[in-house]
């Protein structure tokens, strides 16, 4: 734990789906909460979506950081501005589109007696 999941919308054409998820990594390393083998991000590119209905065209990043339950509000709440800040920093996009980007952080708690987890 954490684990991350991001969708983005597919006219991000020119997004680098490696560069994003290591600067997200690189991220939740520096808040000093995990350790390197329990970060787990994965991508996905959300072909068809849609904002709004007669809206000019927009695009989208949409990130989830699950957590096992027990953080303070005031952990949760960095870590959130952590990464949303990460991602307003658009290295990955290797050019500039014409159209306004939605970047936003949605933290998530996962009760840890809901949680179950082996290594085999």
């Amino acid at each position: 734990m954490p684990h991350i999941i991001v969708n983005y919308s597919a006219n991000l054409i020119d997004l680098d789906e490696v560069q994003l998820l290591e600067r997200i990594n690189s991220t939740l390393l520096d808040s000093k909460q995990f350790v390197e083998q329990d970060i787990k991000s994965r991508i996905f590119k959300d072909q068809s979506f849609l904002i709004g209905i007669n809206l000019p065209l927009e695009a989208y990043i949409h990130l989830k950081l699950y957590l096992l339950s027990g953080r303070t509000a005031e952990q949760k709440k960095q870590l959130g501005e952590a990464l949303l800040q990460a991602l307003k920093i658009k290295k990955y996009l290797q050019s500039e589109s014409d159209f306004k980007t939605q970047i936003c952080v949605e933290v998530v708690d996962i009760p840890k007696e809901n949680y179950f987890k082996s290594t085999v």
